[in-house]
């Protein structure tokens, strides 16, 4: 029995929907790893820098531990396709690492919360933006609160920012990174 062009639109219409559901499904599940190992990264991270502020210096061992831990998570987490890609992924790191030196040499020393508040932010808009790019509406949600999360706490509650970004912000990436499993 043959098909009319209407039902044929509507099959492939839903041929690619789900497709897009799937590679969404598959993308989250990559990145939700990444989420939850930053999150515990930046819950003690800041939980450190809260509690005392000499022990901000935490936060190198725990960038190089979340650094590795990544680059080991995407190793296990990669497409069979994608393996191999070390190279990009050192540029991509090498370009993030000069496009903020920049940033810093212009716009002269951040200390304290506004150091605090400006890798979240940055953090925030580069998962944005890769919603955006890869139409993960759930990465477009987590950017734009992480953003919004962290400018709310750097004016509203800035005598406790430390531990606003250590809750807020560890446990969101956490929680975030939950969200994106379940799908």
């Amino acid at each position: 029995m043959p098909i009319s062009p209407n039902e044929a639109a509507q099959t492939l219409h839903e041929i690619s929907a789900t497709e897009r559901a799937s590679a969404n499904a598959h993308r989250y599940a990559r990145a939700a790893p990444h989420l939850i190992l930053w999150g515990a990264v930046w819950l003690l991270g800041y939980g450190a820098g809260y509690l005392d502020a000499r022990l901000t210096v935490a936060w190198i061992p725990l960038a190089i531990i979340g650094a590795v831990g990544s680059g080991r998570l995407g190793r296990r987490t990669g497409s069979p396709g994608q393996r191999g890609g070390w190279p990009r992924s050192i540029a991509t790191a090498v370009a993030i690492l000069v496009a903020l030196s920049a940033l810093f040499a212009v716009l002269g020393p951040l200390a304290g919360p506004r150091i605090g508040a400006f890798f979240p932010i940055a953090a925030g808009f580069g998962y944005t933006v890769i919603g955006i790019r890869e139409r993960a509406t759930r990465m477009i949600v987590l950017g734009v609160a992480l953003t919004a999360l962290t400018v709310l706490g750097f004016f509203w509650v800035p005598q406790y920012f430390a531990l606003w970004m250590a809750v807020v912000g560890g446990v969101g990436l956490i929680l975030g990174g939950v969200w994106l499993r379940t799908l």
